[in-house]
C-alpha cells in the first residue's frame, strides 16, 4: 500500500467516524465537546455540517 493509499483511507476513516459522532451527540441531545488552544469548548451539535 502506497502512502497516498494509506492517506486517502485513513482521510475516508476520519470521515466516516466524525458523522458518526455527531450523529450520535444529536440523537443523545449531548454537546460536543473539544479543547481550542488549551480551553475547552462546547458546540451544540445540530449547528456541526455533516
Amino acid at each position: 500500500m502506497s502512502e497516498e493509499e494509506l492517506e486517502a483511507k485513513l482521510a475516508i476513516g476520519l470521515e466516516i467516524t466524525f458523522r458518526r459522532v455527531v450523529e450520535q451527540h444529536r440523537r443523545d441531545n449531548m454537546p460536543l465537546v473539544f479543547s481550542e488552544n488549551g480551553k475547552v469548548k462546547f458546540v451544540d451539535p445540530f449547528t456541526v455540517a455533516i
